[in-house]
């Protein structure tokens, strides 16, 4: 897991402390701690990164070798688009060429703004006091001899943690992470301050507001095609080195934390780092096990031009504006109401939402869909070609 000078220039103080913290993990783990052998294999075998930068080599024999199992593969996301001239929810098979640019380089900026969990997954999730939320868009190499095909590509990536606002395991009155950690005796979830309306049974409960403008992440994909992954888990912070963490990061917190807190953002590496970056997330996921998936993703190829939706047919395609990512076993839930919804400020809502009333609107807007929503740009650059 050795970086070379320019990754370490490019990543930061930030990055090599996570890194150093990746090998006081594996020190202290290899004896001492549990860990998830699923989770292990996700990012082992989906995510690649190498066995030996993973903890619990020696637990995971006879334990789901060739990938993460097979219930997690409903945790795997749909990407839907709402098209925005015509105020429609479309599913990656709608979307049309002509809504992106025809070839060339472009700018992608992409941002996280909302989560929300169904009742039922609030209820699975209840004991648990917090979460980590991985994202990164990467180019795609070269793929033929030329003066490019030397020049590493380049990826940007976020790791971030979300927890309750109140109560235990959220934020104190200084800003800084609670060591406490843990459901309380009355049960309070994920979510402790759900909506009148989910409190009667009607809707969800409430939601985590997620990266601010300022936080997008942004790169330039040649060609206009690039790879992304992402994964977002529930996860107890009690004696593990997650919870640890966080709180070093909530204490160096320049703001008070609410429900959403950047620890590592990388915005420009090259993609032999990732894996150094994947390491550390997956371990800190991995040790102490107790976590569940809310929604997790291998890299996928992305589309933002016409010419790299015709190389790569399967790539999903992202022209500009909002996208809601349920995971795929939430399909049913939502196949009767896609039309009828839209995206607003965030939030899943009906179409006829005015902007004063999203929030009494979305509790019970799709109530059995668990879902993250993201604000994606795309820029032509003029004059990049190929």
């Amino acid at each position: 897991m050795k970086l070379d000078r320019r990754d370490l220039l490019l990543s930061g103080p930030a990055a090599i402390f996570g890194l150093q913290f990746v090998e006081a993990l594996q020190a202290q783990t290899q004896t001492t701690a549990p860990v998830d052998p699923d989770v292990r294999n996700f990012w082992a075998h989906g995510m690649g990164v190498p066995s030996n930068a993973l903890v619990g080599a020696d637990r995971t024999r006879g334990r789901q070798n060739n990938g993460p199992s097979v219930s997690d593969y409903g945790r795997e996301p749909l990407f839907l688009h709402h098209d925005a001239k015509d105020n429609v929810l479309l599913t990656q098979d709608e979307i049309k060429g002509d809504k992106l640019p025809d070839s060339g380089s472009t700018n992608v900026t992409f941002q996280l703004t909302r989560m929300r969990l169904n009742q039922s997954d609030e209820q699975q999730f209840r004991n648990y006091t917090s979460g980590g939320l991985y994202v990164e868009l990467a180019q795609t190499p070269a793929a033929s001899p030329g003066l490019m095909a030397d020049v590493e590509a380049l990826a940007t990536s976020v790791f971030s943690a979300m927890f309750p606002s109140s109560g235990k395991g959220g934020a104190d009155s200084k800003g800084g992470a609670k060591k406490s950690t843990g459901a309380s005796s009355k049960g309070k979830g994920f979510f402790p301050q759900a909506t009148a309306q989910a409190a009667a049974g009607a809707g969800a409960g409430n939601a985590v507001q997620l990266q601010q403008a300022k936080q997008a992440q942004s790169l330039t994909l040649p060609n206009g095609a690039g790879r992304t992954s992402f994964a977002c888990f529930a996860k107890d912070r009690r004696k593990t080195l997650f919870g640890k963490f966080i709180d070093v990061f909530g204490e160096l917190a320049a703001s008070p934390m609410l429900s959403y807190l950047p620890m590592l953002s990388l915005p420009a590496v090259g993609i032999s780092t990732l894996n150094a970056v994947r390491s550390l997330v997956g371990n800190l996921q991995a040790h102490g096990q107790n976590q569940q998936w809310i929604m997790m993703s291998t890299p996928t190829d992305v589309a933002t031009t016409k010419a790299a939706m015709d190389s790569t047919p399967s790539a999903l395609k992202l022209p500009p504006g909002n996208y809601v990512l349920i995971p795929k076993e939430h399909s049913a839930a939502m196949k009767d109401q896609i039309k009828n919804l839209i995206v607003l400020d965030g939030f899943l809502v009906p179409k006829d939402t005015k902007s004063l009333e999203v929030f009494d609107a979305y509790p019970t807007a799709a109530p059995g869909v668990s879902y993250i929503t993201l604000s994606v740009g795309v820029q032509a650059q003029k004059g990049k070609a190929g």
